[in-house]
């Protein structure tokens, strides 16, 4: 057979056999061919040392020359430990699915298959079969592992692609490539729609944010999860068996020949499952790489033959360390791909020297700061915010707001020795005694002197723009900000009001509605609503006291609102109580603020992409008047979210309902510089929503398995879950392992609806049997989503039981219902409302 130039060899007996390194094996040169895919199996190989690859191509390219096949394939896993290289062919009694080639010298043996395949050896051989087993079951849990590194590989690539298109047409000079162009004319305008916005200057890290909720898709592979394909448990199962004392495992495989047949033909199946799944991802990975770094029509070709990273430079659009950021990001492309593919990205991908070329090449670097720097000028020029922003808009800016305030000398005195103290301080932020007495001396006196700067927001027409960022942002001092974290700040507040679907408010929105009487004050930290404070403060105000009933009720209110549900939720919000600070400072904050602004659009798309999912989140029980009849329904009933003026880490529940009222909103605060998976935080804080609203709604009953519901159902899952025959002894432990972790049950059950809303809904498996029953029943997902999951056989049964449920439950109210319709045949329409909802 006459081979290409500079291709693989196919190892023989008769041909390129080494010297014999002992009675068994042969040294084999790195490069040759063990197993060609499509070929039948001749031997059972053993690998003593070295290294070979596996190798995956579409059948098609199965019948032609070993060359060409070899120069289609993809790697999908490398063997390196000693070992049986097998599970490439069903029982050895088909053709190979894969190939195996040699990456380093290797000494493999070789034991000759007979007709019969893997029954054969296991008369012949019972320890070589049994060795075949263990090594199959291991080469499943490490491709499994593997299929997780190329889809982390191709979940970054196409967030970088995505982001460099947003980068592109926020700045763009030129049309890109049209495949280029497309992509991101799509991205850019479903990011914009959803709330996404742009730091003046862009640096490098926009590149790696993850912006999926904004673009309303997800960063994984787009084909069925990998646990629809393969069975874990059933994995799990055989690895254990594996496991077990030949002792015992013979005389069981040696009983029925139907027994080792069936495990050693599910193990290969599982394992060449896998491996096409990595292939698969393999292509996806070599897609987005070429859409980046490919020789013709991609970003980094376009960016440099193009001049537009020159242009966007020369303009100021990007930080001056964009490009060599983009390029410390390729480097870590590269050395990936090279340790899961074996292939050089340079090689394969020409464009990305390019990117290193320019970096290193970029001679006009030095005169690109001052054209950066009178672009800028220019832009401020255009824009008078931005100018003053930078210049005396904000110089004295805390004698601008005590000034505003008009707060007196003694407490503006106080206010800057504790400042200065702190500023001071080697570690301001630490939890010793002395560190906490300064934060709180300075928090207490920071929220009496925000009461009375809103106060007084409510008597003048007009406030400075220290006063304008202190409501907004928690701002108080120039100098424990960066100038251009002002700059931003600043340009952040010019920004063209939003209209949103949500009830959502700036801070300084929401206390003016509390002013003015259009919502009630929240409830205090005991729990207590603004009315039983009232009552509480009067048992206990002295006689003398009574001339603070003067006061204005208005103000009273809002002050009380400031007092305790702001201070509490900056708190809780900032991500550690202990070391809480309510003045916005870059000790905390690095870097650009609008790369952490949560903009009312941008969180009202988070939010509506989770209810999307758990539709039901918001709906409850409430009693609707239909003529002189009452009926028990279902209503939904949006919280509102209000964007804290500060710096966090955490979204936060305040509360369920306004009082007793069941069509009342809850309160949900969110820090309007947010850092972090805003999508995952709330959706925990959505948990805390539905694990509160059913205790309330509950009432005594909230934890009883049967009248509880779900709370009920949880908290006798936490009490017995070792009593629960459904759960194995592997996830009876799992699950006391992990709650030792989370300290409430409200938290071990965010924890879970977490699962189930961001994985579950797309059929991998993160819940337990118990609680995946148990989310479907009261968290369930829309009927189209439900009818796609009960296809795999974990949501099966519990789909139908779910179904015929839901059925009686509507075939019950519509002959309920039945008596209220008009003569054309109309339900009122809350009623109607409420079907159209049970049928979704």
């Amino acid at each position: 057979m006459r081979h290409l130039p500079g291709a693989p060899k196919i190892h023989t007996r008769g041909r390129n056999r080494g010297k014999m390194a002992d009675n068994r094996g042969e040294n084999i040169r790195s490069g040759e061919l063990l197993i060609v895919q499509g070929s039948e199996p001749k031997y059972i190989y053993y690998l003593q040392s070295g290294a070979v690859e596996i190798l995956s191509a579409p059948d098609e390219f199965n019948e032609l020359h070993p060359d060409i096949l070899v120069s289609r394939s993809k790697r999908v896993g490398v063997i390196r430990e000693k070992g049986v290289i097998s599970g490439m062919s069903l029982l050895f009694n088909e053709p190979y699915k894969k190939s195996i080639r040699v990456i380093e010298d290797s000494v493999v043996a070789k034991h000759p298959i007979r007709e019969g395949g893997i029954m054969q050896v296991l008369k012949e051989n019972p320890q070589m079969a049994m060795s075949l087993f263990t090594h199959m079951t291991r080469r499943i849990k490490l491709s499994i592992a593997d299929a997780g590194k190329y889809a982390r590989l191709y979940q970054n690539l196409a967030l970088v692609n995505d982001n460099l298109g947003l980068v592109y047409r926020k700045n763009a000079v030129g049309d890109a490539p049209d495949r280029l162009q497309q992509r991101a004319d799509a991205l850019y305008a479903t990011y914009v729609k959803n709330g996404g916005d742009f730091p003046s200057v862009i640096d490098a890290k926009f590149l790696i944010r993850d912006n999926s909720s904004l673009l309303k898709k997800k960063y994984a592979y787009q084909g069925l999860p990998l646990e629809s394909l393969v069975d874990m448990r059933q994995c799990t199962f055989l690895t254990q068996i594996s496991n077990l004392d030949p002792g015992l495992l013979q005389p069981i495989i040696n009983s029925d020949p139907a027994i080792p047949s069936y495990i050693f033909e599910t193990v290969a199946e599982n394992l060449i499952k896998v491996l096409d799944r990595i292939e698969a991802i393999h292509n996806e990975i070599d897609e987005e790489l070429s859409q980046l770094f490919g020789s013709e029509a991609s970003w980094v070709t376009f960016l440099v033959d193009g001049g537009e990273l020159t242009a966007w430079q020369k303009r100021g659009r990007i930080s001056e360390d964009f490009v060599k950021n983009f390029l410390s990001v390729a480097v870590k492309f590269h050395n990936f791909f090279e340790e899961i593919s074996g292939k050089k990205l340079t090689v394969e991908y020409p464009a990305f020297r390019k990117l290193h070329e320019y970096y290193s090449g970029r001679k006009d670097l030095p005169a690109a700061a001052p054209a950066q720097n009178e672009t800028r000028r220019q832009e401020t020029a255009a824009s008078p915010g931005r100018s003053r922003a930078t210049g005396t808009l904000y110089q004295n800016s805390m004698q601008q707001i005590f000034e505003f305030a008009v707060v007196e000398k003694e407490f503006q005195k106080s206010l800057l020795m504790a400042l200065t103290e702190f500023k001071k301080s080697s570690n301001p932020f630490n939890t010793e005694i002395e560190g906490r007495k300064i934060r709180r001396a300075i928090t207490k006196m920071y929220f009496d002197l925000y009461k009375q700067v809103f106060i007084r927001t409510k008597k003048e027409s007009s406030a400075p723009a220290p006063v304008k960022l202190m409501l907004n942002f928690g701002f108080l001092d120039e100098a424990m900000l960066e100038e251009g974290q002002i700059s931003e700040l600043h340009s952040l507040t010019l920004r063209a009001h939003e209209i949103t679907e949500l009830p959502i408010y700036f801070e300084e929105d929401f206390l003016t509605l509390i002013y003015e009487g259009k919502e009630n004050p929240s409830i205090n930290e005991m729990g207590m609503t603004y009315e039983a404070h009232l009552r509480e403060e009067e048992k206990h105000r002295k006689a003398k006291d009574d001339g603070a009933a003067s006061i204005d009720e208005n103000l009273k209110r809002v002050m009380y609102e400031i007092d305790h549900r702001l201070l509490n939720t900056l708190a809780v919000c900032s991500g550690s109580t202990a070391t809480a600070f309510p003045i916005l400072t870059n000790m905390t904050m690095k870097g650009n603020p609008a790369n952490f602004y949560t903009s009312k659009k941008k969180l009202e798309s988070i939010a509506q992409g989770l209810k999307e999912i758990d539709y039901s989140v918001f709906y409850r029980e409430i009693i609707e008047k239909v003529g002189e009849a009452r009926e028990i329904i279902e209503e939904e009933v949006l919280p509102s979210f209000v964007l804290i003026p500060s710096f966090g880490t955490k979204s936060m529940l305040w509360q369920e309902l306004d009082g007793t009222n069941r069509k009342s909103r809850g309160r949900i605060v969110v820090p309007i510089l947010f850092m972090g998976d805003l999508q995952k935080n709330l959706a925990h804080t959505f948990a805390c929503f539905r694990w509160e609203l059913n205790r309330t709604l509950k009432g005594a009953m909230w934890a009883d398995p049967v009248e509880g519901g779900l709370t009920g159902v949880y908290f006798d899952y936490v009490n017995f879950f070792k009593k629960m025959s459904k759960l194995s002894v592997e996830t009876k432990s799992y699950i006391e392992e992990r709650f030792k972790s989370i300290r409430t049950n409200r938290d071990r059950f965010a924890d879970d609806y977490i699962m189930w809303l961001l994985y579950e809904r797309e059929g991998i498996m993160k819940c337990n049997s118990v609680v995946r029953e148990m989310m479907y029943r009261y968290v369930p997902f829309r009927k189209d989503v439900r009818n796609r999951l009960e296809n795999m056989p974990a949501f099966a049964e519990i789909g139908t039981k779910f179904k015929n449920i839901r059925t009686r439950e509507i075939t019950g109210y519509q002959r309920k219902f039945k008596k209220y319709m008009d003569g054309e045949g109309r339900l009122p329409e809350a009623l109607q409302r409420f079907l159209d909802f049970m049928q979704n």
